[in-house]
């Protein structure tokens, strides 16, 4: 039997493609297949999946849908990605983490069949958290998909919901350059018998997936033509919004696009509140008031004020500026670092009008862009701009006492953002 370190070691050993790149080709699921085959078939067996793509809020929707669920009594399995600070977040019973015990014991379990079908890290994790949730005999699956949606490793189940997100444009080197082609992709989650329940989407993405609504015969719901949604108030501490024949709602995240993932997320509770009497209009007001993410638009300081996300997309980089501009209502200082693939062009436009300075830095994760090479593209944007080698040195150069009145926001990725909030917990 490994112990719990080299459990984990050996995960960590695996092909990683959140740490390095591949090219679309190399995504099949026949292999994964085979390998859960081998393993059971956990997927196959687990409850009520709920299946969630999309380019931007797929996260902040599930953690909504799961929480309102478990406001009302019932017992929930989230697994989502990527982790801020430990693998563990990953995969959730309920609101808690997997212990580290039941980690490496699922490791262990599956060790033998990764090593026969040279299993990735993220299809070993989504594995385990297959596992982990037949286990726990959950009354809800709630599953955020990695990256795309048709050759998503979470794509192996048949999901009682399939929910997509607003697409946008985002892995354009993977998924494709065309907004119908990144939408073909993420509607490949949409199985005949499912459920389909759609956030806003732009007209060319919503014509791709309704042509796989079609194909599969499934019924949908749009949440921008079903519920009609009254913005009440929004500041530094959530927002609060009505939903025209159900109630008045509280959350605690940041932003207009936070009321858009819990509309998203009421589309989908409201179509299984009608086959389950246990799911409650209060019950689900209560679950979004207690719904807390790290790294989306998370204040951590008021004074100085310091704000984390994890914008790495122009979709996420929109509802960031939105936040800065509605609600912080200064220019910022922003720390900057991103991964390789994404549009740093695009999101640089839309920041560079609501902030004062880019602090350009790095994460440790081998697929980071350098700061030298963010500088060059950033040069055209006329906002001034400080190139640093690490997140450690971002934070530390921004935290002097001439910057003290003006907001720092740190953004970029979510390596970025973990990195930023392990280094400000020591502060």
């Amino acid at each position: 039997m490994l112990s719990m370190s080299s459990a984990n070691k050996f995960l960590e050993s695996l092909i990683n493609y959140e740490r390095v790149t591949s090219p679309y080709y190399n995504f099949k699921l026949s292999k994964f297949r085979r390998f859960l085959n081998a393993i059971g078939n956990p997927q196959q067996k687990i409850s009520n999946v709920i299946l969630i793509a999309g380019t931007k809020g797929k996260g902040s929707t599930a953690s909504f849908i799961e929480s309102g669920l478990r406001a009302c009594g019932l017992k929930t399995g989230l697994f989502t990605s990527p982790h801020i600070h430990s693998l563990r977040e990953r995969i959730k019973i309920s609101g808690q983490a997997i212990t580290q015990r039941d980690l490496d014991r699922l490791i262990n379990k599956i060790k033998p069949q990764v090593k026969r079908y040279k299993i990735t890290f993220f299809e070993a994790v989504t594995a385990i958290a297959f596992l982990y949730f037949l286990e726990k005999k959950i009354d809800y699956t709630i599953l955020e998909v990695g990256l795309g949606g048709r050759l998503d490793a979470t794509n192996v189940v048949k999901p009682k919901v399939s929910v997509i997100t607003r697409i946008g444009y985002d892995h354009t080197n993977i998924l494709g350059k065309i907004l119908v082609q990144i939408a073909k992709e993420k509607a490949g989650i949409i199985h005949a018998g499912s459920y389909v329940v759609l956030s806003p989407q732009r007209p060319a993405a919503l014509k791709a997936i309704k042509a796989k609504i079609r194909a599969t015969k499934t019924k949908y719901y749009e949440t921008a033509k079903e519920l009609n949604v009254e913005y009440i108030k929004f500041n530094i501490s959530g927002s609060e919004f009505m939903i025209t024949s159900f109630c008045k709602f509280k959350i605690n995240l940041l932003g207009r696009h936070q009321i858009e993932n819990a509309t998203t997320a009421l589309g989908v509770l409201d179509y299984l509140k009608k086959k389950n009497s246990r799911i409650t209009d209060q019950g689900i007001k209560n679950g979004f008031k207690e719904v807390q993410i790290p790294a989306r638009c998370q204040i951590i300081s008021r004074r100085p004020l310091i704000m984390i996300d994890g914008a790495h997309n122009p979709e996420s980089a929109q509802a960031l500026y939105d936040v800065i501009h509605d609600i912080i209502k200064r220019k910022a200082i922003v720390i900057f670092g991103s991964s390789q693939g994404k549009l740093i062009k695009e999101m640089f436009k839309i920041l560079a009008p609501v902030t004062k300075e880019f602090i350009l830095t790095q994460s440790k994760n081998p697929r980071h862009i350098p700061s030298s090479e963010l500088a060059e593209t950033i040069k055209s944007f006329k906002v001034p701009f400080t190139i640093t080698k690490s997140v450690n040195q971002a934070i530390k150069l921004t935290l002097t006492e001439k910057n003290r009145k003006t907001p720092m926001v740190i953004t970029g990725s979510f390596y970025v953002a973990s990195e930023a909030l392990k280094n400000l917990a020591k502060q």
